[in-house]
């Protein structure tokens, strides 16, 4: 498959993957082949890509991907939502917003933004000092942990929002704390 043809398929791809998602999850019930083949799409799409052009291959698919987000997202801000929204009952929406309940939100605010922002950081220095032991230039660690901090903390975030309660959120706090750690630690007894 030639260079072109395989970048024109990847970006397909990801459109497709893009496309697929948001037809599985408008449905009530998520299909989760549709769901698994869609993101096998971009996957691959990717993939395609990236073996056409390389990382330029993968940006273009990627900025495809987006604007194909981008476009469903216009058409679903402007279409009627089919079923009516309920409005909230008078107490329950009350209590939700009671005044004592502030400091749930501060404390989520804080770990996942700037705790999580700071573990981040230290996993990623972790990671540097590993890398300093293999043959790696120490310009090219300190790349990588700039390039390190801005895909871990999204992900930590995201993974903390996630969880119900606050017992995970900490352990996925502490967790990679101490594995980050581990090497500056080790690193800082070397002479």
């Amino acid at each position: 498959m030639s260079g072109d043809s395989a970048l024109w398929l990847g970006c397909v791809l990801a459109a497709a993957g893009v496309a697929g998602l948001r037809l599985s999850w408008g449905r009530r019930g998520r299909l989760s082949r549709l769901n698994t083949g869609s993101w096998a799409a971009l996957v691959a799409g990717c993939i395609a890509a990236g073996m056409a052009g390389g990382a330029w291959g993968v940006a273009i698919a990627a900025l495809v991907a987006t604007a194909m987000a981008c476009l469903l997202l216009t058409h679903a801000a402007f279409e009627r939502p089919r079923t009516p929204r309920r409005t909230a009952e008078p107490e329950i929406a009350a209590a939700a917003s009671a005044p004592g309940d502030w400091h749930r939100g501060v404390i989520t605010f804080v770990l996942t933004g700037p705790l999580a922002l700071a573990v981040a950081v230290v996993l990623a220095l972790g990671i540097r000092a590993v890398a300093l032991d293999w043959p790696v230039a120490e310009a090219d660690a300190n790349v990588m942990v700039l390039a390190l901090v801005p895909l871990f903390w999204p992900l930590l975030a995201f993974a903390m929002m996630m969880a119900e309660s606050r017992r995970p959120q900490i352990a996925m706090l502490v967790v990679p704390l101490i594995a980050g750690s581990l090497p500056l630690l080790a690193m800082g007894s070397r002479p």
